[in-house]
Order: C-alpha cells, then structure tokens, then sequence
C-alpha cells in the first residue's frame, strides 16, 4: 500500500494534537516562605511541614532577602544564607574580607549570590552552595 505524502505528516499531526501533553516544562510554585525576625530567620517548607530556623549572629543584621519557589536566599553584614524547601536545610557561605555584593537572586530550586569577586550558585535540590570565582587579573 502507497500512502502520498500529505497523509504522512498530517497523521502524526493529529496523534500530537490529540493525545495528552507529554512533555512539559518543571512547574514550581512557591513553597517556601521567608519570615526575617530581629535576631533569626524563620522559613517554612510546604514539603517538610516545618519552620526552620537560623539565628542571626550578634551584630549581624539582614540586608536584603528573597524567596521563590523551593529556596529563599538571604544577604546579611557577614554571610549570604540559602535555604532549600527540599531538604528543609539552612546553608551558608561567608563573605570574604571587602567582599561586595551585587545582586542575590532566588528563582524555583535555583538561588544565587553574586560579588565583586565570585558567584554563588545554591541548589535547592541539593542545599549546597557552589563558588565561581572571576579572574580578575586577567
């Protein structure tokens, strides 16, 4: 049997507008909330059912702080903190010695820090922080 050409491109056609969506992007809906309190930081998992919280060191105040999705990141005075809705965990990762902060992010699993001199990337899926330093020498 010769079936012409139209029938070959409009039968997969028709299976692709008729069957069920199968491939689709990640959908994340915020599940983690960012509560910051004088002395701590409070964030609530969805997924985990609890609040977590990190105590802020003496003199240490917040600068800015986000939330979206599985992570909220938080800027202080000394330290960028990530926590992960996945694994209901606190991380943080010290600033250096004239570090300067340029912008933090926090987008569905993925947070980030960024500096004068590096780039910090946290996982949410993970709940580790990951470091790129710039050359900047070159």
């Amino acid at each position: 049997m010769k079936l012409n050409l139209p029938v070959l491109f409009i039968i997969p056609l028709l299976i692709v507008l008729i069957s069920p969506q199968t491939i689709r992007s990640e959908e994340i809906i915020t599940k983690v909330y960012l509560l910051v309190r004088q002395d701590r930081l409070m964030a609530f998992s969805a997924r985990g059912n609890n609040w977590s919280e990190k105590e802020l060191r003496k003199g240490e105040t917040v600068v800015k702080s986000i939330y979206d999705g599985n992570v909220a990141v938080v800027q202080t005075t000394e330290r960028a903190l990530a926590f992960s809705g996945i694994t209901t965990r606190w991380t943080e990762e010290r600033f250096r010695i004239r570090e300067s902060v340029v912008s933090i992010s926090a987008e569905g699993n993925v947070g980030t820090v960024i500096t004068d001199i590096r780039a910090l990337g946290f996982s949410a899926k993970t709940g580790n922080w990951v470091e790129s330093l710039f050359n900047i020498h070159k």
